[in-house]
């Protein structure tokens, strides 16, 4: 191995691997890694939008109006929330590696078990377990996305990754397009959810553990000489040292959120992930339906996603670049800032098209490109945020308590959604949206702990 990172053996007290990981190259292994987890979130994202996808196909075999599948979604939003918050402290207890393999496996699974069902109770208690899966693989990601990344691409990488997860809603949008209309409802919970099985079984493979959390919890020392190892860094001998306290089954680190130093930053985020999730899950959860409601084929409905994901991909990516190159505060706020503006234009333009005639297809998808850069990329701002915010030992639990409180504005996103449609169309639903971001951007304004350039 090149570019090895040694320890001094003379009189230091101790080694921080983690300082050292911070300080050390972006190895291929790390980059590895990276790519492990950017292909894990693929599959959260494709089976988070599946009944989205599905929606339009259920309705007509069910004969059932939009309404319906609120409560649907929304159980799921709630099986996502305790997903978060529980898999982010068992990620803080047990491991980050574990909590991944089986989380991906658990909602892979209960995606695939929605194929054979056969009324809308039997689908929301399937999609309650479903999203306790997906929501435990979020927090443990974006931790080992930091533990593994020095400090100076820590911030792209995480957007990266972040990335991802608008990526699998892509995929979805383009898988549904290929199997709703000859496989129906049953072609997309299926294809879907395989995909995540099939994930699970590389990630149990290829995927480590993290050497930090490995020190924080205790690991043995050759265990922990050999991921620091892959990861550019020779400890050598010496003594190592571990920030913070122990990641042992006794330790229940959420008091951590609340110390006086992170306190205000826990809240407004909180608040900012709360609206931020409410705009991005009724864009992803009911933009299908939406299309429908213009007139359009079930057909295209996915495009509508695809395109969507498609700004969301390039704004993830673009978002942690800017980070790292300007700082968190001003980017996040532009982010914000256009994801208002893009919304408001779509409603405006929707608004405007004549009764009975049918909206342009190309302006409508050329304007969720946009809200998908804005949006999604605002996202993956607040989980870098919640990422830097916490110390080692309560990371996980950090980002899954964040994305919990989010996890809320996506349950009420279920009803806004459907009822913003109902009552304003499609100028009403991306008034709701452009609301929501605006409630975001006042509260990323108002958080202090904010990232420095070159972070």
């Amino acid at each position: 191995m090149t570019d090895i990172l040694r320890a001094a053996t003379t009189d230091a007290p101790g080694i921080d691997v983690k300082e050292m990981i911070d300080r050390g190259a972006w190895t291929p292994y790390q980059k590895l890694v990276l790519a492990l987890i950017a292909l894990a979130y693929v599959t959260d994202g494709v089976a988070n939008q599946s009944l989205g996808l599905a929606i339009p196909a259920l309705m007509r075999d069910w004969g059932l109006g939009r309404g319906a599948f609120a409560p649907i979604a929304a159980v799921g939003l709630v099986g996502l929330t305790i997903g978060a918050l529980v898999g982010g402290v068992l990620g803080d207890r047990f491991g980050r590696r574990w909590t991944m393999i089986a989380s991906t496996a658990f909602f892979g699974l209960a995606t695939m078990a929605q194929a054979w069902v056969t009324n809308p109770t039997e689908l929301l208690v399937l999609r309650f377990i479903d999203g306790i899966g997906i929501g435990a693989m979020i927090p443990n990601g974006a931790a080992m996305i930091v533990e593994f990344t020095p400090a100076r691409k820590r911030a792209f990488a995480l957007s990266i990754g972040m990335a991802f997860i608008a990526a699998g809603a892509m995929v979805s949008g383009l898988i549904g397009n290929l199997v709703v209309e000859p496989y129906g409802w049953e072609g997309i919970f299926l294809a879907l959810g395989g995909i995540g099985v099939a994930v699970s079984l590389l990630l149990l493979v290829l995927l480590p553990e993290s050497p930090i959390f490995l020190v924080v919890s205790g690991a043995g020392r050759a265990r922990i000489r050999a991921a620091a190892l892959r990861c550019g860094v020779e400890i050598g001998d010496a003594p190592l040292v571990a920030v913070g306290p122990p990641a042992g089954p006794k330790r229940m680190p959420l008091s951590t959120l609340f110390a006086p130093a992170v306190a205000s930053s826990t809240v407004f985020l909180w608040i900012a992930f709360f609206f931020c999730l409410l705009a991005n899950y009724a864009m992803f959860s009911w933009v299908p339906a939406m299309l429908a409601s213009l007139g359009f084929a079930l057909s295209l409905t996915g495009l509508g996603m695809t395109f969507l994901s498609l700004g969301g991909i390039l704004g993830g990516i673009g978002c942690g670049w800017l980070i790292a190159r300007y700082g968190s505060r001003l980017v996040v706020l532009i982010l914000a800032g256009g994801g208002v503006a893009a919304s408001l234009a779509l409603g405006t333009y929707t608004g405007s098209v004549a009764s009975g005639a049918r909206a342009d297809l190309s302006v409508v998808l050329a304007l969720l490109f946009v809200i998908g850069i804005f949006a999604s990329g605002l996202l993956n701002g607040l989980y870098t945020f919640s990422a830097f915010i916490y110390p080692d030992h309560a990371r996980s639990t950090g980002v899954g308590a964040a994305a919990a409180a989010g996890r809320i504005g996506a349950i009420a996103s279920s009803f806004a959604g459907v009822f913003a449609l109902s009552a304003g169309g499609a100028s009403g639903y991306f008034q709701l949206i452009a609301g929501s971001l605006a409630i975001s951007l006042v509260m990323v304004a108002l958080i202090k702990r904010q990232i420095a350039r070159d972070a």
